[in-house]
């Protein structure tokens, strides 16, 4: 149905505009100029030089879109749907609105693809071009949750942006049809083709100029220059990212800006790019474009942000996939500070917050030996303190885990997917400690035995005999008396053997399966935790390892201190563990 044209009156009731002979004769003349485009977005239907209508030979010999993929290849249409979903969805949801079941836990927000706000652009109109896309799969995000994917491929990466790519142009239909239900009109299919297309397609790249080498006059003029413009408003004058600007995103959330002298860099740190996210800002973002600047204004830029942190500090921000060799060895301490655990070789891991927070240990050591019997693994990081109380309410314990997998490609990074069982290996610092007495914890605690007194009233009868929480009965504490392994034993284990399908589902296996043993040292200011268990074990009591072949593993820590407790905490990404052969 074609569009009718339509008035508001001062009440806000749309009533039609009545045509008479004089009104056509001018609409007739002045049509040209007043096509109709919804929220004033400029039109024109001319192809453009970076519109593939354009040049036909190169719109065929680029990526295959998803539409593409749904004509020719449904087959791998459907592998790319279905590695998102896999991999992706658990984060930015299956049809890409940022509301994934993990999404809860993690700050800053997973990106809405369907409200096309890409942060990192190399192109003049903000719409990112799929090697924009690619770069963000290769390298991942740091300063977010948003890890790299090392073990897809490149054409697979490939597919996953157009995948994203055609998500964002659902969205665009989806919130053109309800805008048009809103205004009680019939969506116009050729208007939204065009707005679909103006808003996906990337724009000419930003043209970077030679940039000289760094140097202390340069550095100097961008100094003056970031005072001068107001970037130290934000990222403070130092650079640290304490200016009194409170910033918000597009969607309203908080964007506190980054501390510079960190090195931390959403996008990549190389001066072509950071000219490039100074130009153009990030869309979507606090972080403004700074279009009116000269080319060479815009290098002392890049030379003066670049001067705020070393090369080595910028390449540690970046989370990479090691590989862990545990070593065959004839015996090993289970003492985790035994000097035996020094004289091997560590390899160091990065950690990345799902929460995101400006102080965290940076890196986890790890350390692996097996005797062609069991697997040891000895974790290491820093901790400024030991919080071990299972008692206190208001308290957290500090705690390490480790999931393993076997097989080609990982699920879910976020504890596994429903066909994809992960074997998770936990120590709590709580556990190994022991659950002290509630008197012990609260030593002027009482038994009030004036159930409408008004204040507490310590009652001579909180001495005798069975009033102590040691002494209470079993049927008064529901999951002791069920025997829920969470409850911690004097002599119980201190190590927990889980399985997890996907994020909520972790669960403890049954008692018969706990093949999994621990025990953690504090000193100095590090935790060091090692865990073994037999490198076979049976189907449903977790991964078995052999020696000669590859397990992915990944880790979280939590800090008690930080209030660190269930999804918020520290992980790493997957990396590689191999058991050295006989």
């Amino acid at each position: 149905m074609a569009r009718r044209w339509t008035q508001r009156n001062d009440l806000g009731i749309t009533t039609e505009v009545g045509v008479g002979l004089l009104l056509t004769l001018i609409l007739l003349l002045l049509m040209p100029l007043l096509v109709p485009t919804r929220r004033g977005v400029d039109w024109n239907p001319g192809p453009q030089a970076n519109d593939p209508r354009a040049n036909p030979e190169s719109s065929a010999a680029a990526s295959p879109t998803p539409d593409q993929l749904t004509r020719d290849n449904e087959k791998a249409f459907k592998q790319t749907r279905d590695l998102y979903v896999a991999q992706c969805a658990g984060c930015h949801g299956a049809n890409g609105d940022g509301r994934g079941p993990a999404a809860t836990v993690l700050f800053p927000r997973p990106r809405d693809f369907r409200a096309g706000r890409f942060r990192l652009v190399t192109t003049s109109n903000g719409v990112p071009t799929i090697e924009d896309l690619v770069e963000v799969l290769r390298r991942g995000i740091p300063g977010s949750s948003m890890p790299p994917w090392p073990a897809i491929d490149k054409p697979r990466w490939k597919m996953l942006a157009n995948f994203v790519v055609e998500l964002r142009r659902q969205g665009i239909r989806e919130t053109e049809q309800a805008q048009a239900r809103e205004l009680g009109e019939e969506p116009v299919e050729e208007e939204t083709v065009e707005l679909v297309h103006q808003l996906t397609t990337p724009g000419p790249l930003i043209d970077v100029p030679q940039l000289e080498p760094s140097g202390a006059e340069s550095i100097d003029r961008g100094e003056s220059l970031y005072l001068k413009q107001g970037c130290g408003g934000c990222h403070g004058k130092q650079g640290r990212g304490d200016g009194q600007e409170k910033m918000v995103n597009a969607e309203g959330l908080p964007n506190p800006p980054r501390d510079l002298t960190r090195g931390i860099f959403k996008g990549n740190f190389d001066p072509e790019s950071i000219y490039r996210r100074i130009l153009a800002g990030m869309p979507g973002s606090a972080m403004p474009s700074a279009k009116k600047l000269l080319p060479g204004q815009v290098a002392d830029l890049v030379n003066f942000v670049l001067a705020l942190s070393d090369q080595a500090t910028r390449d540690a921000t970046v989370l990479n996939r090691e590989r862990i060799l545990a070593r065959k060895v004839t015996d090993w301490p289970e003492n985790p500070a035994d000097s035996f655990w020094e004289r091997n070789p560590a390899t160091r891991v990065r950690l990345m917050p799902l929460w995101w927070r400006d102080e965290f240990p940076t890196d986890v050591l790890v350390r692996a030996v097996h005797d062609g019997q069991s697997l040891a693994l000895q974790v290491s990081w820093e901790d400024s303190r030991p919080d071990n109380s299972l008692v206190r309410t208001e308290s957290f314990r500090d705690a390490v885990a480790v999931q393993f997998y076997q097989g080609d490609l990982e699920p879910f990074l976020g504890m596994g997917a429903r066909n994809d069982v992960l074997d998770v290996w936990m120590w709590d610092g709580g556990r190994q400690h022991g659950a002290p007495s509630l008197e012990e914890v609260y030593p002027r605690i009482v038994v009030d035995w004036y159930p409408f007194s008004e204040t507490a009233v310590t009652s001579p009868e909180y001495r005798r005999s069975g009033t102590r929480t040691s002494a209470q009965s079993k049927l008064t504490l529901a999951a002791k008396a069920a025997g829920n392994s969470i409850v911690p034993e004097a002599n119980g284990p201190v190590a927990a053997s889980l399985q997890s399908r996907s994020p909520g589902t972790l669960a403890f296996r049954p008692r018969p399966s706990q093949l999994v043993s621990t025990r953690g040292n504090w000193q100095g200011g590090r935790w060091r935790v090692v865990f073994h268990r037999p490198l076979v074990v049976g189907a449903g009591d977790g991964v078995s390892l052999v020696p000669g072949r590859s397990a992915s593993i990944a880790l979280a820590i939590w800090d008690g201190s930080r209030r660190d407790r269930n999804g918020k905490k520290l992980i790493t990404i997957w990396q590689d563990l191999e058991l050295e052969e006989n």
